[in-house]
């Protein structure tokens, strides 16, 4: 079949009628955003839960980004959180479409950043891991926490006149992510001003067993900033069926 001149062939269009369309196949946003948090939570489950049962677990708690560790749980790791970040930068721009109304435009436009930014963080998390390089990783880290924080609350104001399930819930979590994260940061103060900043220390495996006593109290908080970030993002799937149901 002949193209006729002047047309283009849109391979990716993010404004479908029924969901993201690449080419003639059609993904649909409850399909994207399932994807994409259940991916996010299966590859640290699957990571630590490998790195764990291998005994490569230099110290119990660990943080999340320890299971990126040569051996089976680095590609876990690696794998999965690449794909996730890809998903979610998909994601995030196709939700800035489906959420986008006049009142929240701005918003809408706002939250698409935010996870632009988060989901490019994500696959940087994932590429420099924070054996060799910790002081990048813990960069990029933070910039996904926040980000990734950041794009729930944009994308929760953009659609702020809604009663879905998901827009109470979503209230809560983000009570738990914001005191989780101040828990973590506020646990690794006093460590990362004596051993980095201070001591000027750069060696991975140095810093993380002199700072283990703070470990002890920031890892968990860090998981359950984590999940919080997790139910934060599936709780949109209750906004996106009501979205549907209004069209």
């Amino acid at each position: 079949m002949h193209q006729r001149h002047g047309e283009g062939i849109q391979v990716i269009d993010w404004t479908g009628e029924h969901g993201l369309q690449i080419g003639r196949t059609v993904v649909r946003d409850q399909h994207l955003l399932r994807g994409t948090w259940l991916l996010v939570l299966l590859t640290a489950i699957t990571s630590m839960t490998t790195h764990l049962l291998s005994g490569n677990a230099r110290a119990i708690p660990f943080f999340i980004s320890e299971s990126d560790y040569p051996g089976p749980e680095r590609i876990l790791f690696t794998g999965g959180f690449t794909i996730a970040g890809l998903l979610f930068c998909a994601l995030s721009m196709r939700l800035a479409h489906t959420f986008e109304t006049a009142v929240g435009q701005k918003q809408s436009q706002l939250s698409k950043w935010f996870g632009l930014v988060t989901g490019v963080s994500l696959i940087c998390v994932a590429w420099f891991n924070m054996h060799d390089q910790i002081i990048i990783h813990s960069i990029f880290a933070m910039v996904t926490f926040i980000g990734g924080y950041g794009w729930s609350c944009s994308t929760h104001l953009a659609i702020s006149n809604t009663l879905s399930p998901g827009h109470v819930r979503r209230k809560a979590w983000m009570i738990v992510g914001a005191v989780s994260f101040a828990v973590m940061n506020l646990s690794l103060a006093k460590a990362v001003r004596t051993h980095v900043i201070d001591a000027g220390l750069r060696d991975s495996a140095e810093i993380m067993n002199l700072s283990q006593n703070s470990i002890t109290f920031a890892a968990p908080a860090e998981y359950v900033l984590f999940l919080s970030l997790v139910m934060m993002l599936a709780s949109f799937e209750h906004d996106i069926a009501l979205s549907k149901q209004q069209e």
